[in-house]
């Protein structure tokens, strides 16, 4: 007995010099070359196509900025995603990258939320305060479709001189779809870079289905991330309705409603004039978790029209437990919108967190419905 206890007080002792001492991140910069524990909320994941994420404590670039590093294999974006919002604690060595603290992880176990750590795929357990939509009566039709040499001339390079060569693409569908009948189109954008299947990124907007005359469509290219060109997205979308055109050939005809949530939002907004350019009917945008708009720099690089910016509707969606974007924030992107010449503006804020919330959903599809 007295052996086993042994071997537990030195393993959880052992546990103990592994991690460190306990520390808030603001203090992490203090500690480097130290062994230690790291605590404190992630303010925002982020990811490149190498598949390295980004695990950010504090305001990226100010002296409370933190980051622990998570190499390809450790995790998923998607995954790590999670941890946004959250009070989590990183163990490791702290090492100075360009200025600012750092911690790169060696292993799953190296970061923990409610102490619980996390398994390598794996999503982190913790209490799950919103209803996850029921998908039953919807048909998902996954595709990926090779680009056109004229849309990769469109959509343009990243900084690193890449070009996109294919569309990633789902579509949901009523189970009794009509293509015959005229339907309204929601076009949701990415948020961050992520290797899932695409239709991950729908679940939240799958109810838009239940309504009559709704599909929902969602497309990408192999990168995902901030500052690429002004059409990439919009191509991306372009490419996917050409794809199921030849399938439904009134699609490029119905009326579009962007859609995205925090940086997917800001995507939506930059595309904007890009897609009225094309002639795509687009009439709206729902935006959850907004800080920064593009809006007004999509309709002056595209030249859009005083017409075609008074028949947009915008609603602007933010939750009072959003721990990522202030209220001041929210505003200002919304007025910012109403600045650029967009007449009709809404803003509403609901009581949920980051994200899609339903009932902003129901009430901006409403509001969309409405005669124009």
């Amino acid at each position: 007995m007295f052996g086993k206890f042994l071997s537990i007080s030195l393993a959880l002792f052992m546990t103990a010099i592994l991690r460190g001492a306990t520390i808030p991140h603001t203090e992490a910069a203090q500690h480097v070359g130290e062994i230690v524990t790291v605590t404190g909320t992630v303010s925002r994941v982020s990811a490149i196509p190498s598949g390295m994420t980004f695990i950010n404590f504090g305001t990226r670039g100010a002296a409370d900025s933190f980051t622990a590093v998570a190499r390809a294999g450790i995790s998923d974006a998607e995954t790590l995603k999670a941890f946004e919002g959250k009070s989590v604690e990183v163990s490791g060595t702290v090492e100075i990258y360009k200025d600012s603290p750092q911690i790169v992880l060696k292993n799953a176990a190296d970061i923990r939320i409610n102490g619980e750590a996390l398994a390598p795929g794996a999503a982190p357990s913790m209490p799950d305060s919103t209803e996850k939509p029921e998908s039953t009566g919807v048909v998902v039709k996954a595709f990926t479709v090779p680009l056109e040499k004229k849309e990769i001339r469109a959509a343009g390079v990243t900084f690193a001189g890449a070009a996109p060569s294919e569309v990633i693409a789902s579509v949901v569908l009523p189970e009794k779809f009509d293509p015959a009948k005229p339907h309204r189109i929601l076009a949701v954008f990415p948020d961050f870079f992520t290797k899932s299947k695409p239709e991950k990124l729908l679940e939240p907007y799958l109810p838009v289905v239940s309504r009559e005359g709704w599909i929902v469509l969602t497309a990408r290219g192999e990168v995902v991330e901030n500052d690429l060109p002004p059409r990439w997205h919009s191509v991306m979308f372009q490419a996917a309705i050409r794809h199921l055109s030849s399938e439904y050939p009134g699609i490029p005809d119905w009326p579009i409603y962007l859609a995205g949530n925090a940086d997917g939002a800001t995507r939506a907004t930059l595309s904007t004039g890009a897609m009225l350019e094309e002639k795509l009917d687009v009439r709206g945008c729902f935006l959850s978790s907004l800080k920064r708009e593009d809006l007004g720099k999509s309709m002056e690089t595209f030249g859009s029209s005083e017409r075609k910016m008074k028949k947009l509707k915008v609603f602007v969606s933010l939750g009072k437990q959003d721990s990522l974007i202030k209220d001041e924030d929210s505003l200002k992107a919304a007025a910012a919108i109403g600045d650029a010449g967009v007449k009709q503006v809404r803003h509403e804020i609901h009581e949920g967190r980051t994200g899609a919330d339903p009932a902003s959903l129901e009430a901006a599809l409403d509001w969309f419905e409405e005669e124009q």
